[in-house]
């Protein structure tokens, strides 16, 4: 989840405060952490239950059969919400993990600290890992301060789903490539119906996603911007960042295509699109998990390019590892963080439907020959959204940066405009760049 609640905001907080005077890179000791004779690593992860079972009894056997001197000792966290605050205290009491796990909402944070052991020697002295086997704007995503500080594991592009039965029901005909903003807008109207005549609307064009890694796609269609390019500055005070958010918000607000917060009855986004009440969603391969579960979604579906603006765009999420910078055992580590990312991790990220892997040979192959049972007919517009996606920049302060997008959240609700929301977001984030608190 990349958006974080008032409550995991303080426990950041909270757990980097214990971070501060010199602890930080410290490090963990020359630890010795043996057992039967094997090396003992310490991997910090988070994950569903059944993909932490793969991790457990495919991943980490494979890994150690390769290496029969290493032990892989794999702790989790309850969730992502208490995630970073159980790092951050492992990191301060000198207990850090070798190996751990980020997202492209944290990994700044962590990439800022100082906390992560650059990688490049890694890879350019490996044989068997390169470069050119992952996704380059992955490895950007997972590089700061001009040096590769992790590795991706996961990851996919945001494509839109469209319920094919709705479609056809209503006569709207289906998305196609270089459909545009008003394409779209138009199918929503189509679609938005009083299906029993109460009064209410039931069927809704698309649902709207609250979400940092949904909404600045809008922001690029229309060609602004949230950060400049080195992040150090907020533009999101733009007429064309304002005028991108304030078409989305609208599809709410304004259009009346797509729900409200309240207008959802409860019901999650995904879950409005699997019971037939949203005819389109942008949502990422991630959602496989649930669509293609049991027999899969009671109807014909299919996907789509994202809608065009002024520029074609869209938004990445991601998942990787990194290595603890004051491990006392980097080739160790080293060998099993190219073993999450590589071939065996990438058939594991498959297996558990966890999007796509970031290994280029795998995705590519697994989307071209549908290797996943049940995936839409279109599964390659997630591979040829790479190139036109993004990723939502995080400054350093990613903690008080998701504390200030409650500016944008009040405008989804209406409380305040747009524009409003986005010139008091931009302030209050210039503020806390400007103030470099970390």
């Amino acid at each position: 989840m990349i958006q974080l609640s008032r409550r995991q905001f303080l426990k950041i907080t909270a757990g980097a405060a214990l971070l501060g005077g010199g602890a930080l890179l410290s490090g963990c000791g020359k630890r010795e952490r043996f057992e039967d004779g094997r090396l003992v690593l310490d991997f910090f992860n988070y994950a569903s239950p059944e993909f932490l079972h793969l991790y457990e009894t495919k991943l980490i056997p494979a890994f150690e059969k390769k290496y029969p001197k290493v032990k892989i000792r794999m702790t989790t966290s309850m969730g992502d919400a208490g995630y970073d605050a159980k790092l951050l205290t492992m990191i301060a009491g000198k207990i850090a993990p070798d190996i751990f796990h980020v997202t492209q909402a944290n990994f700044p944070f962590y990439a800022n600290k100082d906390v992560l052991l650059p990688l490049d020697d890694f890879i350019a002295n490996d044989d068997t890992v390169r470069r050119e086997h992952f996704y380059s704007k992955l490895l950007d995503g997972m590089s700061a301060k001009g040096k590769l500080l992790g590795l991706p594991a996961d990851f996919s592009p945001i494509v839109t789903f469209y319920n094919q039965d709705m479609f056809k029901k209503y006569g709207v005909k289906y998305p196609e490539p270089g459909w545009t903003w008003d394409d779209f807008l138009e199918k929503c109207k189509a679609l938005t119906k009083d299906t029993d005549k109460d009064g209410f609307t039931d069927l809704w064009g698309t649902v709207n996603v609250d979400a940092y890694n949904r909404w600045p796609a809008w922001v690029w269609g229309n060609g602004g911007d949230i950060f400049t390019p080195d992040v150090k500055r907020c533009i999101m005070d733009t007429p064309e960042a304002i005028g991108g958010l304030k078409f989305y918000v609208d599809l709410s607000l304004t259009e009346e295509v797509a729900p409200t917060p309240g207008e959802s009855m409860g019901q999650g986004y995904e879950e409005m699109f699997m019971a037939r009440n949203a005819a389109m969603i942008a949502d990422s391969r991630y959602a496989y998990k649930r669509y293609l579960k049991g027999d899969g979604l009671p109807f014909k579906w299919d996907l789509a390019p994202m809608p065009k603006g002024r520029e074609l765009a869209t938004t990445f999420i991601w998942g990787g590892n990194c290595i603890y910078h004051g491990t006392p055992y980097p080739e160790e580590s080293w060998n099993f963080l190219k073993f999450l990312s590589g071939e065996v991790g990438a058939a594991i990220n498959l297996e558990g439907g966890n999007a796509l892997p970031a290994y280029r040979q795998a995705a590519e192959h697994a989307v071209r020959n549908r290797t996943t049972p049940g995936t839409p007919p279109n599964d390659v517009y997630f591979l040829e959204a790479i190139d036109y996606g993004r990723q939502a920049p995080f400054p350093p302060q990613f903690a008080e940066f998701n504390a200030s997008m409650q500016n944008l959240h009040d405008a989804y609700l209406g409380l305040v405009t747009v524009e409003e929301a986005c010139k008091k977001f931009t302030r209050e984030v210039n503020a806390t760049l400007s103030s470099k608190v970390f």
